[in-house]
């Protein structure tokens, strides 16, 4: 398909945005300027103006033109990646992140460790009207306990989804789960047993790392860059050397670096899975919150013999509290059907029926398109505040999707140390050891970036950026 006209020039501008061609602050050449050197129409540059509006490139003033608004001018480069360092070691990851975990409630207080979408970014009114209308249902058979794999409705929706992905799959391939984590446990029972071994990327969201210390598994990390994720020969390696039960990888926006893996890479990960005979549980959570013109693929998006698990939900898209995820656990579906059972029988059945409503009615693709832009403009925001207020040796990544940041703070700095004073300021951040089993990346930090944004968002970033300073300068 052709791209449109208005799409072409917002990718110029943009490109010339972020070469500093125009930089922040400055005047955009007027519409006329543009139709008269370029010869496209009033409307569709219009229409272009309008598209940068939505990615919080520019912003338009009364009577004054369009102005460049935020710009990360990539002068910071992105965070190391750790070494090549094979071991395998039982995951305990727990007693430290139930020491760190503090929310503050205060007014002031500002939360960049919370990953979970800010409840006024969602669509309240379309859900409470879902909510209604399934509440209405006068036969009450939402009363009753659903099917242990879940509504079939829903799952036939979420399997037309897979188109998105260039997926193939089917109703019956499903299991709807309390969440990905449930969905990622179930997926671990079924190809592991306590003691084996399953090999990670680091940095690894710390939840999954929880699973597998819940689980009694060992871990095995292999380096993954933030700009090209982990490298097939490194799992090949560590398959080849330690005796890996299964892999579990997140291919899309890695929380905490933002690392996507390429298509090539992912057709590589599911002909190794199916070549070895090595099952690949897959954590496809933020494949839909991506800031490009089209979402990624997955790993699963190239299995031919049910190698790869898939994985994902709707609790960091839609609506965190519901708790409703699924996964297309391939050859092991009888087993993660068997687990689901004796686990808790089955998922809530009316949350079922009013995400099946939300889904098939649009209304959570039209959410998707205003959620990402507010998440996009929110993330430019907060680079552009990181390049400017915190200490030079300061890396960051930018990643292209997903809700968060990850930062590699100068030496000196403690990411533990740094979260207990933040905390005196009313300010909270994830510190970067709890995104590695063996304790690394002591000076590492995650930022979040998908709360409503607010002045105080901007003051906490400031006064975040100022005491990184201090500790530096000490």
């Amino acid at each position: 398909m052709r791209e449109p006209v208005y799409i072409g020039l917002a990718k110029k501008i943009t490109a010339m945005i972020e070469k500093g061609i125009y930089k922040p602050g400055e005047k955009l050449p007027s519409l006329r300027n543009i139709h008269a050197e370029n010869g496209i129409s009033i409307g569709t540059i219009l229409q272009a103006f309008i598209h940068l509006e939505d990615k919080g490139l520019i912003s338009s003033r009364e009577r004054s033109g369009y102005f460049v608004r935020f710009s990360s001018r990539e002068q910071l480069p992105l965070p190391k990646t750790m070494p090549f360092a094979l071991s395998e070691r039982t995951v305990q990851i727990d007693a430290l992140l139930q020491k760190l975990r503090k929310e503050g409630t205060g007014r002031n207080f500002v939360s960049f460790a919370n990953a979970m979408p800010d409840h006024r970014l969602l669509p309240f009114n379309s859900i409470k009207r879902a909510i209604q209308q399934g509440s209405r249902d006068l036969s009450g058979s939402y009363l009753a306990v659903e099917d242990p794999s879940g509504n079939h409705r829903l799952k036939e929706a979420i399997a037309r989804r897979s188109f998105t992905w260039n997926g193939l799959l089917q109703a019956d391939d499903l299991v709807i789960t309390n969440g990905a984590i449930e969905a990622i446990n179930l997926c671990l029972k079924a190809v592991t047993e306590p003691g084996d071994t399953v090999l990670v990327q680091t940095p690894c969201y710390y939840g999954l790392l929880q699973s597998l210390e819940f689980l009694g598994l060992k871990a095995a990390a292999i380096p993954c860059d933030a700009g090209t994720s982990i490298s097939v020969e490194d799992m090949a390696t560590a398959c080849g050397q330690l005796n890996i039960k299964a892999c579990l990888l997140v291919s899309n926006f890695n929380n905490p670096n933002g690392a996507v893996l390429s298509s090539e890479k992912k057709r590589q990960i599911a002909r190794f899975a199916n070549e070895r005979k090595i099952p690949v549980i897959e954590d496809d959570i933020y494949g839909d919150i991506f800031f490009g013109e089209n979402r990624p693929d997955t790993i699963k998006t190239y299995d031919t013999n049910g190698w790869v698990l898939l994985c994902s939900s709707f609790s960091k898209s839609l609506f965190p509290g519901f708790r409703l995820g699924w996964c297309a656990p391939g050859r092991f579906l009888y087993q993660v059907q068997r687990h689901k059972s004796m686990a808790n029988l089955a998922t809530c059945n009316f949350t079922q029926k009013v995400l099946c409503e939300l889904l098939t009615g649009g209304v959570y693709d039209r959410h998707l398109q205003q959620f990402r832009n507010e998440l996009h403009r929110n993330l430019l925001r907060t680079l552009q505040l990181v390049e400017e207020h915190f200490p030079k040796g300061t890396r960051i990544t930018r990643p292209s999707g997903g809700l968060v940041i990850w930062v590699e703070l100068p030496r000196p700095i403690n990411s533990v140390r740094l979260q207990d004073a933040a905390l005196e300021e009313e300010i909270s951040i994830a510190p970067g050891e709890l995104f590695s089993a063996k304790g690394e990346y002591k000076n590492y930090i995650r930022i979040s970036y998908c709360q409503l944004w607010e002045k105080k968002n901007e003051k906490g970033l400031i006064k975040l950026g100022l005491l990184c300073q201090k500790i530096f300068l000490r």
